[in-house]
């Protein structure tokens, strides 16, 4: 398959925990008839019962990718929801270790999403498993978000739409997105 092909297919969200990625992906799915590819971290976090440390982030985000990849190939015409982007894993490095040395692979690798979603912090925020921090947090993440939006993706060409309000408005807005 043609990189070209992939990216017209693969749609990735971005945000800090608890701003409405999975449910947003959810809607998507019922809506678009899409497939997701869920956020390789919770796995790993239920696996180990532990959050990563430094030293694995590079792993997760690979695992990730992989992930992605696997879906394009196993679902040739679907349309992915990437929950999240594999970037966020880049971002989460930087928020929690203060490392961006993910962030030079993760860049080139938002460039082969179709478009990258970032869902605001407008809606409340509710404890969900064993890796949510709280709305302080997820403040700060949606902070680097913004910085690594400007520093790094505008740069590169890559577009980011930023989305607010309920499921159902943020529905609306990207399908509207898509269908331009």
């Amino acid at each position: 398959m043609s990189e070209a092909t992939g990216t017209s297919r693969k749609i990735g969200l971005l945000g800090g925990e608890c701003t409405g990625k999975t449910t947003l992906a959810k809607a998507l799915c019922d809506h678009l008839d899409a497939v997701v590819v869920p956020e390789y971290l919770r796995d790993f976090v239920s696996i180990t019962g532990r959050v990563p440390i430094a030293l694995e982030q590079s792993d997760i985000m690979t695992t990730q990718i992989a992930a992605e990849n696997s879906a394009l190939a196993a679902s040739p015409h679907a349309l992915l929801l990437c929950d999240p982007a594999a970037l966020m894993t880049a971002i989460y490095s930087l928020a929690y270790f203060g490392d961006r040395s993910l962030l030079d692979s993760a860049t080139l690798h938002a460039a082969t999403y179709r478009t990258l979603i970032w869902c605001g912090t407008d809606i409340p925020w509710e404890p969900d498993g064993n890796q949510r921090d709280g709305p302080e947090y997820r403040d700060r993440v949606d902070g680097l978000i913004a910085e690594v939006v400007g520093s790094d993706l505008v740069p590169a060409g890559i577009k980011v739409h930023r989305i607010d309000g309920t499921v159902d408005d943020r529905l609306r807005a990207v399908v509207e997105l898509l269908e331009q």
